[in-house]
Protein backbone atom coordinates (compact mmCIF):
# COMPACT_ATOMS: atom_id res chain seq x y z
CA UNK A 1 0.00 0.00 0.00
CA UNK A 2 1.22 3.39 -0.95
CA UNK A 3 1.82 5.62 1.75
CA UNK A 4 0.14 9.38 1.75
CA UNK A 5 1.90 12.17 1.97
CA UNK A 6 1.30 15.57 2.99
CA UNK A 7 -0.59 17.93 0.58
CA UNK A 8 0.72 21.39 0.08
CA UNK A 9 -2.39 22.61 1.33
CA UNK A 10 -1.77 20.85 4.93
CA UNK A 11 1.33 22.12 5.23
CA UNK A 12 0.17 25.85 4.72
CA UNK A 13 -2.40 25.51 6.92
CA UNK A 14 0.46 24.13 9.80
CA UNK A 15 2.80 26.72 9.52
CA UNK A 16 -0.26 29.70 8.67
CA UNK A 17 -1.59 28.38 12.24
CA UNK A 18 1.74 28.65 14.05
CA UNK A 19 2.05 31.93 12.75
CA UNK A 20 -1.11 33.04 13.61
CA UNK A 21 -1.08 32.09 16.98
CA UNK A 22 2.50 33.83 17.08
CA UNK A 23 0.75 37.09 15.94
CA UNK A 24 -2.15 37.26 18.31
CA UNK A 25 0.14 36.36 21.17
CA UNK A 26 2.48 39.43 19.99
CA UNK A 27 -0.55 41.91 19.37
CA UNK A 28 -2.87 40.88 22.99
CA UNK A 29 1.24 40.99 24.59
CA UNK A 30 1.32 44.67 22.99
CA UNK A 31 4.64 43.54 21.19
CA UNK A 32 2.91 43.68 17.58
CA UNK A 33 4.55 47.13 16.59
CA UNK A 34 8.29 46.08 17.35
CA UNK A 35 10.35 45.43 14.52
CA UNK A 36 11.77 42.59 15.79
CA UNK A 37 8.55 40.52 15.57
CA UNK A 38 8.47 40.94 11.96
CA UNK A 39 11.98 39.13 11.99
CA UNK A 40 10.78 36.45 14.20
CA UNK A 41 7.61 35.78 12.15
CA UNK A 42 9.89 35.42 8.72
CA UNK A 43 12.42 33.04 10.04
CA UNK A 44 8.86 30.94 11.63
CA UNK A 45 8.13 30.68 7.88
CA UNK A 46 10.83 30.35 6.79
CA UNK A 47 11.95 27.32 8.59
CA UNK A 48 8.02 26.10 8.15
CA UNK A 49 8.44 26.08 4.61
CA UNK A 50 12.30 24.33 4.95
CA UNK A 51 11.04 21.74 7.34
CA UNK A 52 7.46 20.95 5.51
CA UNK A 53 9.93 20.28 2.08
CA UNK A 54 12.17 18.65 4.13
CA UNK A 55 9.20 16.14 5.40
CA UNK A 56 7.74 15.73 2.09
CA UNK A 57 11.34 14.46 0.90
CA UNK A 58 11.24 12.03 3.52
CA UNK A 59 7.23 10.94 3.00
CA UNK A 60 8.33 10.37 -0.46
CA UNK A 61 11.24 8.12 0.57
CA UNK A 62 13.60 10.48 -1.37
CA UNK A 63 11.79 9.22 -4.84
CA UNK A 64 11.95 12.98 -5.43
CA UNK A 65 13.09 15.63 -7.61
CA UNK A 66 14.97 19.38 -6.63
CA UNK A 67 12.24 20.69 -8.77
CA UNK A 68 9.42 18.69 -7.31
CA UNK A 69 10.19 19.46 -3.93
CA UNK A 70 10.54 23.31 -4.88
CA UNK A 71 6.98 23.43 -6.51
CA UNK A 72 5.71 21.75 -3.53
CA UNK A 73 7.32 24.70 -1.25
CA UNK A 74 5.92 27.27 -3.53
CA UNK A 75 2.39 25.83 -3.75
CA UNK A 76 3.14 25.65 0.25
CA UNK A 77 3.92 29.27 0.35
CA UNK A 78 1.01 30.06 -1.83
CA UNK A 79 -1.29 28.72 0.10
CA UNK A 80 0.22 30.37 3.13
CA UNK A 81 -0.22 33.96 1.33
CA UNK A 82 -3.85 33.02 1.18
CA UNK A 83 -4.53 32.32 4.26
CA UNK A 84 -2.31 35.36 5.84
CA UNK A 85 -4.23 37.55 3.75
CA UNK A 86 -8.00 36.57 4.88
CA UNK A 87 -5.98 36.72 8.43
CA UNK A 88 -5.15 40.25 8.22
CA UNK A 89 -8.78 41.52 6.57
CA UNK A 90 -10.91 39.49 10.07
CA UNK A 91 -8.09 41.08 11.81
CA UNK A 92 -8.43 44.15 10.56
CA UNK A 93 -12.17 44.13 10.98
CA UNK A 94 -12.04 42.70 14.42
CA UNK A 95 -9.06 44.94 15.89
CA UNK A 96 -9.49 48.33 14.17
CA UNK A 97 -7.27 50.09 16.95
CA UNK A 98 -4.47 47.89 15.88
CA UNK A 99 -4.30 50.11 12.35
CA UNK A 100 -4.46 53.04 14.58
CA UNK A 101 -1.56 52.34 16.61
CA UNK A 102 1.07 50.93 13.52
CA UNK A 103 0.34 54.38 11.68
CA UNK A 104 1.35 56.63 15.02
CA UNK A 105 4.02 54.22 15.25
CA UNK A 106 4.96 54.98 11.50
CA UNK A 107 4.33 58.62 11.80
CA UNK A 108 6.93 58.74 15.22
CA UNK A 109 9.65 56.55 13.19
CA UNK A 110 9.05 58.56 9.93
CA UNK A 111 9.52 62.59 12.08
CA UNK A 112 12.59 60.79 13.82
CA UNK A 113 14.43 60.65 10.29
CA UNK A 114 17.40 63.74 10.20
CA UNK A 115 15.64 65.12 7.08
CA UNK A 116 12.11 64.81 7.49
CA UNK A 117 9.97 67.28 6.54
CA UNK A 118 6.93 67.39 9.28
CA UNK A 119 4.69 68.24 6.03
CA UNK A 120 5.93 65.97 4.00
CA UNK A 121 5.57 62.84 6.72
CA UNK A 122 2.04 64.03 7.21
CA UNK A 123 1.38 64.17 3.33
CA UNK A 124 2.69 60.57 3.25
CA UNK A 125 1.05 58.89 6.10
CA UNK A 126 -2.68 60.54 4.94
CA UNK A 127 -1.64 58.08 1.76
CA UNK A 128 -0.53 55.76 3.94
CA UNK A 129 -3.38 55.72 6.31
CA UNK A 130 -5.77 55.93 2.82
CA UNK A 131 -4.09 52.72 1.41
CA UNK A 132 -3.15 50.87 4.36
CA UNK A 133 -4.94 47.33 3.60
CA UNK A 134 -3.69 47.64 0.37
CA UNK A 135 -0.02 47.81 1.37
CA UNK A 136 -0.30 45.34 4.02
CA UNK A 137 -1.96 42.56 0.81
CA UNK A 138 0.89 43.84 -1.34
CA UNK A 139 3.88 43.37 1.47
CA UNK A 140 2.63 39.74 2.59
CA UNK A 141 2.28 39.24 -1.66
CA UNK A 142 5.86 40.01 -1.68
CA UNK A 143 7.57 39.15 1.28
CA UNK A 144 6.11 35.99 1.47
CA UNK A 145 6.75 34.83 -2.28
CA UNK A 146 10.60 36.32 -1.95
CA UNK A 147 10.96 34.19 2.11
CA UNK A 148 8.93 31.56 0.09
CA UNK A 149 10.92 30.98 -3.04
CA UNK A 150 14.42 31.38 -0.94
CA UNK A 151 13.49 29.06 1.27
CA UNK A 152 11.94 26.26 -1.51
CA UNK A 153 15.40 26.65 -2.95
CA UNK A 154 17.31 25.61 0.50
CA UNK A 155 14.76 23.36 1.25
CA UNK A 156 14.93 21.38 -2.26
CA UNK A 157 18.56 21.54 -1.94
CA UNK A 158 19.17 20.13 1.51
CA UNK A 159 16.68 17.36 1.04
CA UNK A 160 17.88 13.91 0.11
CA UNK A 161 16.78 13.14 -3.33
CA UNK A 162 16.88 9.15 -4.40
CA UNK A 163 14.46 9.70 -7.96
CA UNK A 164 14.05 6.35 -9.28
CA UNK A 165 13.15 6.03 -13.21
CA UNK A 166 9.78 6.14 -14.26
CA UNK A 167 9.77 3.08 -16.30
CA UNK A 168 12.21 0.96 -13.95
CA UNK A 169 10.41 -2.62 -13.96
CA UNK A 170 13.18 -4.69 -12.18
Amino acid sequence: MKKKSTSPVVAGLLICAVLIVFGLVMYFTGLYTETWNQYVAMVMLAGGLIWAIVNHGKEKEGNVTFGSLFGFGFKTTAVIICITIVYLLIFGYIFPEAKETIITKAREQALTAPNANESQVEQGMAMFERNYTLFMVIGIIFWYAVIGAVSSLIGAAVTKKDPKPVFDNV
